[in-house]
C-alpha cells in the first residue's frame, strides 16, 4: 500500500471523500464518507489484487449458482420477486459480463439508473453486494467492486393509515358489498398481520381456547410470534385446515383496490390496514413494547417511526389533558 503522502484524497462538495488510483492501466475511483473508511477500502483492494483468480463465470451464471447454494432459506414467493427484479434491472447491464470484469463503475451506473425506484434500488444493491462478496470469499474475483459504490440511504416509507371516518365508511360498506372478503379485512384491521402471514395460517396455529394466534412470519427475527386477541377476532377465522386457501396475495390486493377505488380512498393499500391497527393500538394506550411484539418488529424504533399515525382528534384529546400554566 502507498504511504499516506502518496495517496491523494479529495473532499467532494457533497461531503464524500474521493481517492483515484490506477489498476491494470485503468484509472479507478473510490468513495467513502470518511478518510479512514477510504483508506481501508484502498488497502483491501491493493492488498488482495494479486490473488490468483479461477473464474470464467458470467454474472448471470454465478448469480443463479449463488441463489441455489447460498440462499436456500428463501421462500418461493420471495425468490420469485428477487428474480423478477434481477431480470428487469440487473440482467440487461451485468448478466452477460464475466464477474472478473465487472467494475465499481458498472455497478454504480446500474444503481444510478434506478433513482426513481428507491426500494428496488436497495434490493438490487443488497443482492449484487452479497453475491459479489461470496464470489470474493471463494476467490472467484480479486475484490468486491460494490465496496467502492455509493448508495444514498432513504428513510422507509411511513405508509398511510385509515382515519376514523374512513374506518367507519369501510366497515359500513363491507356489510353490503364484498361480503366474501369482509372477514379477511376485519382480521387485518384487528390483528395487524402482514398480508401473507394471515393467508398462510393453518388450523394448528389457532388456539380457540386461549384466543391466541401463532404467526409463523419470516421477514424479521421477531416475525414468528404469538398474538393475543379476543374470541370475536378468532371467530372470524374459518375452522378448517387451511382457513384462507381460497385466497392469495394478488387476489386480496385486487379486491381491496376495487373497494378503495369505489370509496375514493387515495393511497390506501391492504398494508394500510396494518398501519391502522398500530395507530388504533397507540390511541387505545397499548404499551409500545407489546405492540412491537404483536407486529413482529426487530426493533421498537421501527414501530415508532413507521407504523404509528396519530389522528388529529387524538392529538386534540391529549392536548386537553395538559395543565395550562398561569
Amino acid at each position: 500500500m502507498k504511504s499516506k503522502r502518496e495517496i491523494h484524497i479529495i473532499r467532494l462538495k457533497n461531503g464524500l471523500k474521493c481517492l483515484k488510483y490506477t489498476l491494470n492501466g485503468k484509472q479507478c475511483t473510490l468513495y467513502a464518507k470518511t478518510t479512514r473508511e477510504l483508506r481501508e477500502k484502498y488497502a483491501h483492494i491493493k492488498g488482495e489484487i494479486k490473488r490468483p483468480l479461477r473464474s470464467g463465470l458470467t454474472f448471470l451464471a454465478w448469480y443463479e449458482k449463488w441463489l441455489q447454494v447460498y440462499k436456500t432459506d428463501l421462500k418461493q414467493n420471495s425468490l420469485y420477486i428477487l428474480k423478477c427484479i434481477f431480470n428487469k434491472y440487473v440482467l440487461p447491464r451485468l448478466g452477460k459480463k464475466n464477474i472478473k470484469r465487472i467494475t465499481s463503475t458498472d455497478i454504480q451506473e446500474l444503481i444510478n439508473s434506478m433513482q426513481k425506484v428507491k426500494r428496488q434500488q436497495t434490493v438490487v444493491f443488497m443482492q449484487v453486494n452479497a453475491c459479489m462478496q461470496q464470489a470474493y470469499k471463494l476467490n472467484l474475483i480479486a475484490h468486491n467492486p460494490c465496496l467502492a459504490c455509493v448508495i444514498k440511504k432513504t428513510k422507509g416509507n411511513k405508509g398511510k393509515a385509515l382515519t376514523k371516518e374512513q374506518q367507519a365508511i369501510l366497515l359500513e360498506y363491507l356489510n353490503t358489498h364484498y361480503v366474501k372478503i369482509k372477514n379477511l379485512i376485519l382480521l387485518y384491521l384487528n390483528t395487524g398481520m402482514r398480508c401473507s402471514e394471515l393467508l398462510n395460517l393453518t388450523k394448528q396455529d389457532i388456539n380457540r381456547e386461549t384466543n391466541e394466534i401463532l404467526i409463523r412470519g419470516t421477514k424479521t427475527k421477531n416475525s414468528k410470534r404469538i398474538l393475543q386477541t379476543s374470541k370475536q377476532v378468532i371467530d372470524l377465522i374459518p375452522d378448517r385446515e387451511k382457513p384462507f386457501d381460497n385466497w392469495n396475495k394478488d387476489k386480496v390486493n385486487r379486491a381491496f383496490k376495487n373497494i378503495t377505488n369505489e370509496l375514493g380512498f387515495e393511497k390506501i393499500t391492504i398494508h394500510s390496514l396494518r398501519h391502522t391497527f398500530a395507530t388504533n393500538c397507540i390511541e387505545s394506550g397499548v404499551d409500545m413494547v407489546v405492540l412491537q411484539n404483536w407486529l413482529g418488529h426487530s426493533s421498537i424504533s421501527m414501530t415508532i417511526d413507521r407504523y404509528t399515525h396519530i389522528s388529529e382528534d387524538y392529538k386534540r384529546q391529549e392536548q386537553s389533558k395538559l395543565k395550562i400554566l398561569k
